[in-house]
């Protein structure tokens, strides 16, 4: 059965609950599952707990925000233990600096006439990890922009007027957190990402896998990264990124096929790495 190693729930900007999504997962066909929530574990229990229940293999895993050079970078942490005192400390951190760039970003948006309110944001969050999909879906139910996706491409998309960075550790750093927390660090989309020549020095640094086979790498890109990966002894893993109904993806659209996910199984028993 097909693997799905990069899926968010509302932990962080998903709209789906965890347990929601290993149901949506069963009904798609898909035998496991990795919830990779944006700076944040808080779903990973539940995840678990559902996947006993619907026969449906979850990996507990996370995507830690990175910077390097004033360029935005994620890292997937597979397998990781989500109660290591050291992570949950650095998830603490990420949680606050995602509330101030929230609130700085209610405050530029509202000054322009934008007008949206932090508690209008945090409402959709459901307590989760706060983010710009939070932000974009007040915008559009006030009315402001016709569609989420309308609010990332014309107001807080990276380089669009009410952008607001967000100050994270960088990617060396990050991989760190998760190997101490005994995952696997992979590092997310980089075609999309715009992080593919990043790839050498980070493997140098800890750096385990690349995410190949994510939904919105062309069949080139992806052909292009299983080669870089074999030059650097890395795994590759895949996965749609997947936030909910009505973004253009859905579950399974990674296209990581069965061979793909044993070779990264494998990896991850040579490593050492504890999968259950």
């Amino acid at each position: 059965m097909p693997a799905d190693l990069h899926i968010h729930s509302t932990a962080s900007d998903g709209t789906f609950a965890p347990a929601a999504l290993v149901d949506l997962a069963r009904q798609t066909g898909i035998g496991t599952i990795a919830l990779a929530d944006h700076d944040s574990v808080d779903g990973v229990s539940e995840a678990l707990q559902a996947g006993i229940s619907a026969g449906i293999a979850v990996i507990p895993a996370v995507e830690l925000s990175a910077e390097t050079a004033g360029r935005s970078v994620h890292v997937l942490g597979y397998f990781i233990d989500h109660g290591n005192p050291g992570l949950l400390e650095h998830l603490g951190l990420l949680r606050q600096i995602r509330l101030d760039r929230a609130r700085e970003m209610v405050r530029v948006l509202t000054e322009a006439g934008y007008r949206v309110s932090l508690d209008d944001v945090l409402a959709r969050s459901a307590g989760g990890s706060v983010g710009r999909a939070h932000v974009a879906r007040a915008l559009a139910d006030a009315g402001h922009v016709p569609t989420t996706r309308a609010a990332f491409e014309h107001l807080i998309g990276r380089g669009k007027p009410f952008y607001v960075a967000k100050p994270v550790a960088t990617p060396e750093a990050v991989i760190a957190t998760i190997n101490a927390a005994g995952g696997i660090a992979v590092l997310a989309h980089p075609c999309v990402s715009g992080a593919e020549d990043l790839i050498g020095a980070l493997a140098a640094n800890g750096l385990a896998g690349i995410e190949a086979f994510h939904a919105q790498h062309t069949a080139d890109e992806r052909v292009r990264l299983v080669r870089i990966a074999a030059r650097y002894g890395l795994t590759v893993t895949g996965g749609s990124d997947f936030h909910g109904s009505g973004e253009g993806r859905a579950l399974g659209d990674g296209g990581m096929s069965d061979g793909q996910f044993a070779a990264f199984l494998r990896f991850a028993r040579l490593r050492g790495v504890r999968l259950s």
